[in-house]
Parts: C-alpha cells; structure tokens; sequence
C-alpha cells in the first residue's frame, strides 16, 4: 500500500537533481511510472518547457537562470497548494533554487543524481538532439581549451559553471553504477522509505 505522504491529497514535489548528462531525467520517467503503477498520480515539470513558454531566444545567462527557475519553483508551488503531485526535472546548479523549492513547499523531497563529469560528457556526446545544446559539453571544453567561439552556447554547468552538490538531500543516487532501472527502484524505495518520516 501506499504510504499516507505519497497517496495523500495534500500535494508533493520530488525533485530531481543533477549534472546534465547524469541521467536524471530517464530515471525521473522511471520513477513516474513506477508511481503510477502504485496508483499514485503525479505531473512531471520539465524546466525546458518553462524556459521555452518565457524565454524567446535562451542565451543561459545567470539572470536568465535565475529568473526561469523562479517560474519553476512559484509553478511547482503552487500545483502542490492545488493538491497536484509534482515530479520536477531540473539540473538546478545552484542548491539554492533546490532550498527555495523547499522553502515554498512542505512537503519536499530532494534527489540528487550523482555521476561523474567524465561519464556525463561521454553520455550527452552521444545525444543527437534534445533539449540541451548537442555536443554541448565537448564544444564547452573546446572554447575553454582553445578560445573556440560557438553562439549557441552559453556557460555550461559542470565546465564553467560549477554544480551545486547537496551532502544532506533526502535521496542521493550514484547513476555511474548499476542501471536506471535499478537506480529508479531504488530511489522509489526510498521514497517510500523517507516520506515514512515526513510530517503530513
């Protein structure tokens, strides 16, 4: 059965963490089915669609950044209030779009997808499209390395912008091992597990 935080009307947020290329959003998917399959109903937010419904031509620069996860958190917020459970999908580099999140929401559960740059860079280099620039982490590493210029691509989290780690987050994966099927299970177990121990 269900537990009373995950089934309850009262609304949660779930947000998944982690370096582009880390594997957050597959499992993310992962965990929203599994989910769904224990009859528990929930929406996912991506933070590419929100930057795509405010932002015209996306440069990434910080107030651009600053200013779309504001939208993503004040949505997220605010589904919750409704009674509407929230999967967020979102790199979040600095932890403090994470702790305003949680600032605004109660009922809140972070997880953070660990993975080493190295296998980030060897994952996104085999993407032909999708929402982050492709290429995006070898082009990065190129203009650092040689001064290449590429308009299309702003500050990259991981190379020139460092990620925010959060030591004490309710649920911390290492997706460098096992697969995202397991490390899905094991977030959903854990889930389970820390929302035992939260306050309804």
């Amino acid at each position: 059965m269900p537990n009373y935080f995950l089934a309850s009307p009262k609304g949660w947020a779930v947000w998944f963490t982690g370096l582009p290329g880390s594997g957050k959003s597959k499992i993310s998917k992962l965990v929203y089915d599994m989910l769904a399959d224990e009859g528990i109903t929930c929406k996912r937010i991506e933070l590419d669609a929100i930057r795509k419904k405010y932002v015209n031509k996306p440069e990434y620069t910080d107030n651009e950044r600053d200013f779309v996860y504001k939208k993503l958190v004040d949505l997220a917020a605010e589904n919750v209030q409704n009674g509407i459970n929230i999967i967020i999908d979102a790199t979040a580099h600095k932890r403090l779009y994470r702790d305003n999140a949680r600032k605004k929401i109660r009922r809140f559960v972070e997880v953070m997808i660990k993975c080493p740059i190295s296998v980030c860079i060897e994952r996104e280099s085999k993407r032909n499209n999708g929402h982050i620039v492709s290429q995006m982490y070898l082009r990065a590493l190129e203009r650092k390395q040689k001064g290449s210029k590429f308009e299309d691509l702003g500050k990259v989290i991981g190379v020139d912008i460092p990620y925010e780690e959060n030591p004490v987050a309710e649920i911390i994966i290492d997706n460098s091992k096992n697969t995202a099927q397991k490390n899905a299970l094991a977030v959903k177990k854990a889930l389970f597990r820390v929302c035992r121990n939260t306050a309804p």
